[in-house]
């Protein structure tokens, strides 16, 4: 039989040359034979089983193809034993080799014909096969701390296979390798926003509020000393809103953080306009005082967290006041009108031990443990994933529910990230954060077919 080919753009850019590798790996857990790599201007593709990729106008292969006219769209179709992977643009055509496998590959793999469980599909002549598809929510990624990436290589190559487009990071010191982890990232067609306070620490309650007036040149330097050069997409600040109470030494915290985060991101924006700038915004403290963070600058993508129940509590199994944390989420996706830049935090998945909490003393390096480290990281993580796993099989239809209201009611773009901090994502991706990835990704699908494809996934961990 013919050796497979993945016939790719010739002028290919990084990300393409990343769908490329994904597609070999998924050819080689099937035939053990490293696929060839031609380039589209080849002539000799008829000697070849071939797999083509890229966008329309840059592979003729791919002219006639069909995909839908949005960011990060595909389209995959199998036809007489050749296989058309088209994107809309780079991270279209990425994403279309991640799904030719979640979407092709499994669904003909597993079979009960003559009394076996699965084939390999690639024996014989592939099923024919037509499918598009393209993302509910514009960016979907992972909020962590930059000390808990054990392995950032690994970390952003689950993020492609998750379908992610964005990472926070938050860091009290920029990392010492960050220009690497950036190239990196942008290579797999992931943004990296750095986060850093902006008069946020582990106790919000003690914060001098008139010294946080008068800070706004020093943040602005922070930035322009440590962060700006770093090749990096944008910001993310948190300020004194993490607390169970409306006030700090009798100022009303709604009121005085908006004024703060209006005066500071003033000083940014002038100097640079198209920053992305976001806004990490706990509701525990502000949920009865909207009438002042409706003021926000809205230049500024505020990123709301902790609104309640689960998708946003850190517990899974929390969903009593789901209602009640339902209403809220109209109330805030609407607050600043026809508001592009929504954001939001989801929780349920790992956290940070606080108990064990320190702040790192200075800058390290982010993602560069040994295996022996991050296999112990693993065997600690297993029973925590277990019990999250439980209760996302569970209340997974509370997660699908506020994204398609999200959706519903911001479109534009919208922003969630998923908090997973300390999780192990280099090594395992767990199976309710690779739930929540395709319910990202889909929010109008069927989540009784999403759980069951998503399980069936040979790089999902099913605790």
């Amino acid at each position: 039989m013919k050796k497979f080919a993945i016939v790719y753009p010739a002028a290919a850019d990084p990300t393409e040359r990343k769908a490329a590798e994904i597609l070999t790996q998924c050819l080689l857990d099937y035939t053990l034979e490293y696929p060839v790599c031609v380039s589209a201007d080849c002539a000799d593709t008829g000697a070849f089983r071939c797999l083509f990729i890229g966008r329309k106008e840059d592979n003729p292969y791919l002219a006639k193809e069909n995909v839908p006219h949005k960011p990060e769209a595909y389209s995959i179709r199998v036809q007489n034993d050749t296989v058309y992977i088209t994107g809309s643009d780079s991270r279209g055509v990425l994403y279309g080799c991640v799904d030719f496998y979640n979407k092709y590959v499994v669904r003909f793999e597993f079979t009960h014909e003559s009394g076996n469980y699965y084939r390999n599909i690639f024996d014989g002549v592939l099923p024919d096969f037509a499918f598009t598809s393209a993302p509910s929510v514009q960016y979907r990624g992972i909020w962590t701390w930059g000390h808990v990436i054990y392995d950032y290589r690994g970390f952003i190559d689950a993020l492609v296979r998750l379908k992610m487009n964005s990472v926070i990071i938050w860091n009290d010191h920029p990392p010492m390798n960050a220009r690497e982890m950036i190239a990196y990232a942008h290579e797999c067609g992931v943004r990296v926003i750095w986060g850093y306070p902006w008069f946020w620490d582990t106790r919000c309650d003690k914060i001098d509020i008139e010294k946080a007036y008068e800070s706004g040149d020093a943040i602005l330097q922070q930035y322009e000393k440590q962060y700006r050069d770093l090749g990096g997409d944008g910001i993310y600040f948190q300020s004194f809103t993490e607390l169970h109470q409306e006030t700090i030494g009798g100022v009303l915290i709604a009121e005085a953080v908006t004024e703060f985060v209006n005066r500071t991101a003033a000083k940014f924006l002038d100097k640079y306009p198209e920053l992305e700038l976001q806004f990490g915004l706990h509701a525990t403290s502000v949920s009865e005082r909207l009438e002042y963070i409706r003021r926000t600058d809205p230049r500024i993508r505020i990123v709301w967290e902790d609104c309640g129940a689960f998708p946003f509590s850190y517990i899974p199994e929390d969903v009593g006041n789901y209602a009640e944390t339902e209403a809220f989420l109209s109330r805030i996706t609407r607050l600043r009108g026809d508001d592009e830049r929504f954001g939001a935090v989801f929780k349920g998945l790992t956290k940070l031990k606080w108990s064990e909490f320190e702040h790192p003393a200075g800058p390290m390096y982010i993602g560069t443990s040994s295996a022996q480290m991050q296999e112990n990281r693993i065997l600690r993580k297993k029973k925590i994933w277990r019990y999250l796993q439980a209760h996302w099989l569970i209340n997974a239809d509370k997660a699908l529910a506020m994204t398609a209201q999200i959706v519903r009611e911001t479109g534009g773009g919208t922003d969630i990230h998923a908090l997973v901090e300390d999780g192990m994502l280099e090594k395992q991706i767990p199976y309710p954060v690779a739930l929540l990835a395709e319910i990202l990704w889909d929010c109008r699908g069927d989540l009784r077919e999403m759980m069951s494809q998503t399980a069936l996934r040979n790089w999902v961990d099913f605790m």
